[in-house]
């Protein structure tokens, strides 16, 4: 009987988070229309109630919203999905650009972003170190850049709204000792250009080694096909340690983990443990059903996508963030509160 993953206490927060293609240019446009008026009922004699209308803060002005990972990963798409709803609610008029897992484009889409007089620029998720050129092109002038979940803050950045990875890492490989106990092995599916993924992965090789469990596999993953290359790289580690070799696979991310699921139940090989990170709904679905994917860790996209939001408010009336990163907490799911 597996005893039940437990988050470990809070990690100390780490300021350093995380071929050229066409790129696909997304636009979503429009202001938020008057809010709807709610009239309620109650027996006969209710009052008539309204609710009240959300302030158009960002009447007038346009948000560039630039990613290399929107369609390539899940977690990405929900984020962003999330963010430019709550920015649209708020009045503001929001573009989308995905450079197609493409980073090195995103210098040429921010001084693009810059020449049509946007009023300021999202980078979401990427590696900014190689942002260099776009970025100083914002800054030279004077648009504001803010970060959503990405691989760092690099100047001009403002703030980067995010999790805290070091806490993700070592939450979802706790699923995994309080599962095996001490002792036992492991496989990781890291990605260490996108800082945010070598962070957690850090942790989870920290932790694993502090309980006496032997990373015996461990392979950097494909953003680009995350859960095909996880699954083509798990079956390989499946029939090269048959059973009781390999105890469990801990993925950096969701859309890898799923594919690592995916291995095991190709293979037969259910004993063998899965965690991600992200929490998306694939995700939540297994870890619910009780089987061998055993956790993955919420990031709170609803929060994160409103918190940012609240920040570029706040810099239009004039306040900015006290710290470059603004971290929103994450929860562990498991079977016990997955559903």
């Amino acid at each position: 009987m597996r005893a039940q993953p437990r988050a470990p206490a809070g990690a100390p927060k780490v300021h350093q988070e995380e071929s050229h293609q066409m790129s696909t240019r997304i636009t979503r446009l429009g202001l938020a229309s008057a809010a709807a008026i709610a009239v309620g009922v109650v027996a006969a004699i209710a009052p008539v109630t309204a609710q009240s209308p959300v302030p158009q803060t960002g009447a007038g002005k346009t948000i560039a919203v630039i990613s290399p990972d929107y369609a390539a990963q899940p977690a990405a798409k929900e984020a962003i999905d999330l963010f430019m709803a709550e920015a649209q609610g708020r009045g503001y008029t929001v573009t989308l650009v995905d450079t197609n897992s493409d980073n090195a484009a995103i210098n040429g889409e921010i001084t693009t972003a810059v020449s049509q007089g946007v009023s300021a620029i999202v980078t979401a998720f990427g590696t900014p170190q190689e942002f260099g050129e776009g970025l100083a092109a914002a800054g030279e002038a004077g648009v504001p850049v803010f970060g959503l979940d990405t691989g760092g803050v690099v100047e001009p950045t403002l703030v980067n709204v995010t999790t805290d990875n070091k806490y993700l890492g070592e939450a979802s490989a706790q699923a995994i000792v309080d599962a095996i106990g001490g002792g036992g092995t492991v496989g990781i599916i890291h990605f260490d250009p996108f800082e945010p993924v070598h962070l957690r992965a850090e942790a989870a090789r920290a932790l694993f080694a502090a309980n006496g469990i032997n990373v015996i596999e461990d392979v950097q993953g494909d953003p680009a096909d995350s859960t095909g290359f996880a699954k083509a790289t798990v079956l390989d580690w499946l029939a090269n340690h048959p059973a009781g070799e390999l105890n469990a696979v801990w993925a950096g991310w969701d859309a890898s983990a799923l594919g690592a699921y995916q291995a095991t139940q190709e293979a037969g090989r259910t004993e063998v443990l899965v965690t991600g990170v992200d929490g998306q709904d694939f995700a939540r679905a297994e870890v619910a059903k009780g089987g061998n994917w055993i956790a993955t860790v919420r990031q709170d996209w609803p929060t994160i996508a409103a918190t940012l939001t609240d920040i570029i408010d706040a810099h239009f009336a004039g306040t900015d963030p006290a710290e470059p990163v603004v971290y929103v907490p994450a929860v562990l799911l498991t079977a016990d509160n997955a559903q």
